[in-house]
């Protein structure tokens, strides 16, 4: 048998080649592309664009609405949650069914806004997975903080849905700020078509109540009470309260106070609930009827008198765009990200997926 041996030239040949092979090999490895965070959410129920909907998402919405579709089917059924009570049909309607369209619905709307935040360059990473983390991480930093007696504003630890409103409310101001500044800014005509387009809705003037009021102070220079100074204004008080029921206007009973008495008007807005259910004299405005003078009251230091000399009813006129351009301008950006999102809603491509959709179950 006559064998052959390679002479040395082959060999290396041989080599060289072996080595381009494996150096192409490694490159075409290493190139190839890896994989987005995105495209390792597997466990997903739709895709927005291509970005998923992660399983936790959906489920989280399907909590957030549960008691919602519970409270319809029995408002409008009659019909109380037991162990059938998703699967079975009410006139047709399945409880399970509302719910899972209601819960995507609300995850796509979220997806959308967070994509939002992403192009506007104040959100980096709007996985699930990256979601998770952070909420993680912002609990271990707050449970160290307290464990080294550091001050922790907010709550010791965040629930799941209490971290992501925090962090939407954050980003979505976020971007307002940011569309207002390059785009959304309205000039003075787009502001006022906008407040006579929703001055029926947002800015009718609140029920007030105008009063006449007299009022004397009992504090002193060191901004204490001076109970003697309180005994002789109450008594001239007094006397001025006889006066103004004898049918003397109040300037002329407060002559009786010397140079301690001043009569203003005030309007009192009888929709200001909290700082109504503080002030004594606020409270005996709205009960007096047109003409009626109050007993005297007590407030923050001082004795009044007041007498009902006007009221407007709710509604019955606007609040002057000058007085409240600032709030038109918070409304007119809050109006216009609003149709933002249901614009980019409407555009979006949303692929559902299908099979775990369908088996989805409470």
């Amino acid at each position: 048998m006559n064998i052959q041996t390679p002479n040395k030239s082959s060999l290396i040949w041989l080599f060289t080649a072996v080595i381009f092979i494996l150096v192409f090999m490694s490159i075409t490895i290493n190139a190839k592309p890896k994989p987005s965070k995105a495209n390792q959410e597997d466990d997903f129920f739709a895709t927005v664009d291509g970005f998923p909907i992660h399983a936790n998402e959906f489920q989280r919405a399907i909590h957030a609405n549960k008691s919602v579709i519970i409270r319809y089917f029995y408002e409008k059924y009659g019909a109380e949650q037991s162990a059938a009570f998703w699967n079975t049909s009410y006139g047709g309607e399945f409880p399970l069914e509302l719910l899972k369209k209601k819960a995507l619905e609300d995850t796509v709307n979220l997806k959308i806004q967070q994509i939002i935040a992403m192009e506007q360059g104040v959100l980096t990473d709007i996985s699930y997975g990256s979601f998770e983390q952070n909420f993680n991480q912002e609990n271990e930093r707050r449970q160290k903080a307290i464990n080294n007696n550091q001050v922790v504003f907010g709550p010791a630890q965040y629930t799941e849905e209490a971290y992501l409103e925090y962090v939407m409310g954050n980003s979505i101001l976020s971007v307002k700020n940011r569309l207002m500044e390059r785009d959304w800014k309205p000039n003075d005509e787009q502001l006022k078509t906008f407040y006579e387009t929703k001055k029926d809705q947002l800015y009718k003037a609140p029920a007030t109540v105008k009063v006449q009021q007299l009022s004397a102070s009992f504090i002193d220079g060191s901004r204490n009470v001076d109970e003697k100074l309180k005994d002789q204004i109450m008594r001239k008080m007094e006397t001025a309260l006889a006066k103004s029921a004898s049918g003397l206007s109040f300037e002329q009973a407060a002559k009786e106070l010397d140079q301690t008495g001043k009569v203003t008007e005030q309007l009192y807005n009888l929709d200001s609930y909290r700082h109504n259910a503080r002030s004594p004299v606020a409270q005996a405005a709205a009960k007096l009827r047109i003409g009626e003078i109050s007993g005297i009251i007590e407030e923050n230091g001082h004795f009044h008198l007041i007498q009902r000399i006007e009221n407007e009813r709710a509604g019955s006129k606007y609040l002057s765009l000058e007085d409240i351009k600032e709030q038109a301008l918070r409304d007119y950006i809050d109006h216009s990200y609003k149709e933002y999102v249901r614009k980019r809603m409407a555009d979006a491509q949303i692929i559902v997926n299908e099979e775990s959709y369908q088996n989805f179950r409470m």
